[in-house]
């Protein structure tokens, strides 16, 4: 049973279409990115120089500038901000952990 269910769910997954690969494509990068910035900050606090942010930071250059040279130097929409996801989901728990 278990098995039918998933090999549904694989046909359907080469049923996507052209946005619907890009926006999973974009969801799975982000929280790959957001993973690594939690992991690689952790591995680093001993050092204090390097914290949690910093480590942040140099990710999202290091992988804006892998995206800038893929795309060669074009407009690439692969992330793209929403406002509305960052005020709705985002900002609160930013908020609530400042308080």
């Amino acid at each position: 049973m278990m098995a039918s269910q998933l090999g549904s769910m694989l046909t359907n997954l080469g049923n996507l279409s052209t946005s619907d690969h890009a926006s999973l494509v974009s969801i799975n990068l982000f929280v790959a990115l957001l993973c690594g910035c939690i992991v690689i900050g952790h591995l680093l606090e001993e050092n204090r120089w390097v914290n949690e942010s910093i480590t942040a930071l140099l990710i999202g250059v290091c992988i804006g500038v892998v995206i800038l040279l893929t795309s060669g130097g074009r407009s690439s929409h692969l992330l793209v901000f929403s406002e509305d996801l960052f005020f709705i989901y985002l900002l609160p728990p930013i908020i609530f952990n400042a308080g």
